[in-house]
């Protein structure tokens, strides 16, 4: 309820309103201001480190099977062996440093894919690792 131009809490309505439209052109709402301002994330926010030739191996990888092995929304089998290890930390350089632990840690999480100890919370992203690690292994040599 107003009177006499002001509002029920003792504000003139109109001022409110203009000062709401001020703010409304000059900035927009929150939500706008956030996206002006967040930055786009990369759709592999994880990409391990390792020796080029392990490094063009996983892009091939990548390339050919067009699955992320580590999406922003799953838990991948990697970070799984990793956290069961008791190391600290996820480590860009989970693959360590040449061909051959490339391939050990590759040939440890298709193990893990193939034989799981529990059934996989989503099976759909647990094919699409097998096939992308499977690659990957592929292009190890």
């Amino acid at each position: 309820m107003s009177v006499n131009g002001i509002g029920a809490a003792g504000y003139p309505t109109a001022g409110y309103e203009t000062k709401k439209a001020e703010r409304n052109m000059a900035g927009g709402d929150f939500a706008g201001a956030i996206n002006k301002t967040a930055t786009k994330k990369e759709t592999n926010a994880f990409k391990p480190e390792s020796s080029d030739e392990v490094m063009q191996a996983w892009d091939k990888a990548l390339a050919e099977t067009g699955v992320n092995p580590f999406p922003m929304n799953r838990i991948s089998t990697a970070l799984v062996l990793h956290v069961e290890s008791g190391q600290q930390g996820l480590r860009s350089t989970f693959l360590g440093d040449s061909v051959c632990s490339a391939k050990s840690m590759a040939e440890k999480i298709i193990h893990r894919l193939e034989n799981p100890l529990t059934p996989a919370a989503n099976p759909v992203f647990a094919g699409q690792e097998l096939i992308f690690y499977k690659k990957f292994l592929e292009f190890l040599g």
